[in-house]
């Protein structure tokens, strides 16, 4: 399929081949070749079948697996080539990418779930899938000596028993709950929370899962809503066709990989849980919760537990490593990104809604704690993504 934006010639025609149909991505990619004029021509992987076999194209967009046959039909072309993915397995080695950052995708996850106070923790993933173990390997960086306990249980490609079922089955009967699980799939984590949930075990009060790619279909009709790590999809498409423009303009990659940091985690009910166990940190942390809109003392929220203010601080400390004052402030940024991505409430309200004196400050402490303002944020958290145009 070819897609042409604008009624002039086009200056290039760049083709994108897929293995999968992803809109997220092709999204990002046609938002660049608008602004540059390109023409896109859009065909899966599928070698004897691609159209673009007998057009003269400017440069290619790869989207494929571990295709050998695909890797060599690219490389026989001799134009420039983006790939936005490492499922090639290196079949496409030394070939300039843009790639999210799977690494600081783990580590959101295991911040997250410390945040929530667990202490025992599982990651789920399949060995031979290069961004898997990049996901796993940022959970357990981020969740290091602070874990009680820290297990990892690998699954196999087939959907058999033995190569899938039996690994998750096994460490869920093995692992003290409460136990977090990051398996980094949405897919992966509606097996394991079936197996959970056939095994007995409450969601999310004794198994809290978390997933990666916010697949919203996935994630809403989940057995128990799924909490997942949105990535920025668009952003890798965007900046991946960007950087063939300058390629094909004649301009070297500074660096041969260029990573995009995730977006944020999507909570949902499979983590929705508070895994502290003593229980006036737990009161304390359900009234700051309840109450974010409005100014809230340490000194009242030390009074509703029936404590000091010096013994609330050092139960903080104790069990979430962070001073009440800072659980306020993530507290607040925390309920302002769920109403940024939930719906349209102008950012004004959002700012009072979540207990910030003006959406000035509102914007410098949101841009401070996340890296981005709030209009930016809500842009890229849009749930209906389009390319520029439609």
């Amino acid at each position: 399929m070819i897609f042409t934006p604008r009624k002039k010639s086009p200056s290039k025609t760049v083709a994108v081949f897929l293995a999968w149909y992803e809109p997220r991505f092709l999204n990002g990619i046609a938002r660049l070749a608008k602004e540059r004029n390109w023409a896109l021509l859009f065909d899966y992987a599928q070698v004897h079948k691609w159209s673009a076999v007998p057009l003269r194209v400017d440069g290619l967009i790869s989207l494929i697996g571990p295709d050998r046959t695909a890797a060599e039909f690219l490389r026989r072309m001799k134009v420039p080539t983006v790939a936005l993915t490492y499922s090639d397995e290196g079949l496409l080695d030394g070939c300039p990418r843009v790639l999210m950052d799977e690494v600081a995708c783990g580590r959101m996850a295991g911040e997250y779930f410390l945040s929530l106070g667990f202490e025992n923790f599982l990651s789920i993933g399949k060995k031979g899938r290069k961004f898997f173990r990049e996901r796993i390997q940022g959970f357990e960086e981020a969740v290091g000596n602070r874990a009680k306990i820290t297990e990892t249980a690998w699954i196999g490609e087939s959907l058999s028993h033995k190569s899938l079922r039996g690994p998750i089955e096994e460490a869920l009967k093995k692992i003290p709950k409460p136990v977090a699980i990051f398996a980094p799939s949405d897919v992966t984590c509606v097996h394991v929370m079936r197996c959970a949930m056939e095994l007995g075990f409450q969601i999310p009060d004794e198994v809290a899962i978390l997933g990666v790619n916010n697949e919203e279909l996935i994630c809403e009709y989940a057995p128990v809503p799924l909490a997942s790590i949105a990535l920025n999809f668009q952003k890798v498409g965007y900046e991946g066709a960007l950087l063939l423009d300058q390629i094909i303009s004649g301009q070297k990659p500074k660096t041969p990989v260029k990573l995009i940091p995730p977006i944020g985690v999507v909570s949902r009910q499979s983590a929705n849980t508070i895994a502290v166990p003593d229980v006036r940190v737990t009161k304390a942390l359900r009234f700051i919760w309840g109450n974010l809109a409005r100014t809230l003392p340490v000194e009242e929220i030390a009074a509703h537990v029936g404590i000091s203010q010096p013994k609330l601080a050092g139960l903080f400390a104790q069990h979430l490593r962070r001073t009440v004052v800072e659980e306020i402030a993530r507290g607040r940024i925390e309920k302002a990104k769920l109403l940024l991505t939930a719906g349209t409430l102008p950012v004004k309200e959002i700012a009072l809604a979540c207990g910030f004196s003006s959406p000035n400050y509102f914007n410098n402490v949101f841009h401070k704690a996340s890296g981005i303002t709030p209009r930016k944020f809500r842009v890229s958290r849009e749930k209906k993504e389009r390319p520029e145009g439609n």
